[in-house]
């Protein structure tokens, strides 16, 4: 595979993510909810609209991390503070270094990343490659990195 050929998957990956981000906005008001919760056991992530009620419950895979202080990216299949399963879960994703010029898919450090927007590239790979629904950005505090998570399935719970 060529450069060029990379490229044009990485642009249509991205261009496939935001058809389904929007998909999942305008079906399920993801962006919307007042807060999420994660439980790493289950896979599972909750929104809870502004009532504080149940709204949406999705299965996740953990795709990895951003770093905005030190701009740096960690696979969730190698980072020790990912519960085991979910760690096992997102090991498809290292797969992909076999493509030419995709190599920072095995990597088991932290790379370096410009800026959200590669880590967001990144993500798009990988919901495409694991034909999640979406991705949800988890936001965390600001000394914190933002969790990127393949969203697998959807239950719309409340409306």
């Amino acid at each position: 595979m060529s450069e060029h050929t990379f490229e044009s998957l990485r642009e249509t990956a991205m261009a496939a993510l935001m058809i389904k981000q929007e998909q999942l906005h305008r079906d399920y008001g993801l962006g919307d909810m007042a807060r999420w919760w994660l439980d790493q056991e289950t896979a599972t992530v909750q929104f809870f609209d502004e009532g504080n009620r149940l709204a949406v419950e999705a299965q996740i895979i953990n795709i990895g991390s951003f770093a905005s202080r030190n701009s740096s990216w960690m696979w969730a299949w190698s980072n020790p503070t990912v519960p085991t399963a979910l760690r096992e879960k997102a090991l498809p994703l290292k797969q992909l270094q076999t493509l030419p010029g995709a190599e920072c898919f095995g990597a088991e450090e932290a790379i370096p990343l410009d800026d959200e927007a590669m880590a967001w590239e990144l993500a798009a790979f990988a919901v495409h490659n694991l034909n999640a629904l979406g991705c949800y950005r988890a936001p965390t505090p600001p000394d914190g990195p933002t969790i990127f998570l393949a969203i697998t399935e959807l239950k719309l719970i409340s409306h």
